[in-house]
């Protein structure tokens, strides 16, 4: 996870989103899961929030193409505890359908607030570790949003693991890393490992 800057609301969004959701909410002030699932307008967004982000997860820094997973528009305030927020531009982070099962009603650290290098990409592990410097609470809440997102499963660490293998052989460019995985690019750059990068991770032989 890297730092995202919030993208401009659209331009229909009050029209799409914002006034039937709040409509409803005015009728409907503690709504059942039921009821939300009937009236989720902001599914309406999705795609514009798939565009304005640049299809890449805001909770894992990667890329995602919409023909092999399906895009899910993330509530980072779940909507069952802030009604508020359910039909707001703002409270949207752009995450897989797998992605926000994990998150789902929890609080985890948000990548419109964190820094870079607030969580660390390890090489040669490729495993997401804390700020070494953090304070006793913010580690907590580090390493909370690891678990909770799975970011260390085996799954994603291969993944990020391969991804960056296939920049050691030349397979991809450093310009394609920064485009589609953010995350790997960012620490690469932030490590100063671009250069050395093919010193720590070896390529096999076989290769």
């Amino acid at each position: 996870m890297i730092h995202i800057d919030l993208r401009p609301e659209p331009l229909d969004f009050d029209v799409r989103v914002r006034q039937p959701g709040n409509a409803f909410l005015s009728a409907n002030p503690t709504p059942n899961s039921k009821q939300w699932s009937k009236n989720n307008f902001w599914s309406r967004c999705s795609l514009q929030l798939y565009q304005a982000y640049g299809g890449v997860c805001a909770y894992c820094g990667e890329w995602f193409s919409r023909t092999t997973a399906q895009v899910s528009v993330d509530h980072f305030y779940p909507k069952s505890s802030h009604q508020e927020k359910a039909y707001e531009w703002d409270n949207y982070r752009l995450t897989t359908q797998v992605m926000n099962g994990y998150k789902g009603d929890k609080i985890v650290l948000d990548p419109f607030e964190i820094k870079n290098g607030d969580l660390v990409l390890d090489f040669p592990s490729c495993l997401v570790k804390p700020r070494r410097d953090m304070t006793p609470a913010e580690k907590s809440k580090a390493k909370s949003t690891i678990q909770i997102l799975h970011l260390n499963d085996e799954d994603q660490a291969n993944r990020r693991l391969e991804i960056v293998m296939e920049y050691i052989c030349g397979n991809i460019s450093r310009a394609f890393l920064e485009s589609k995985y953010p995350f790997i690019a960012e620490e690469l750059d932030r490590q100063n490992l671009y250069d050395r990068i093919r010193e720590i991770i070896k390529i096999p032989a076989s290769i």
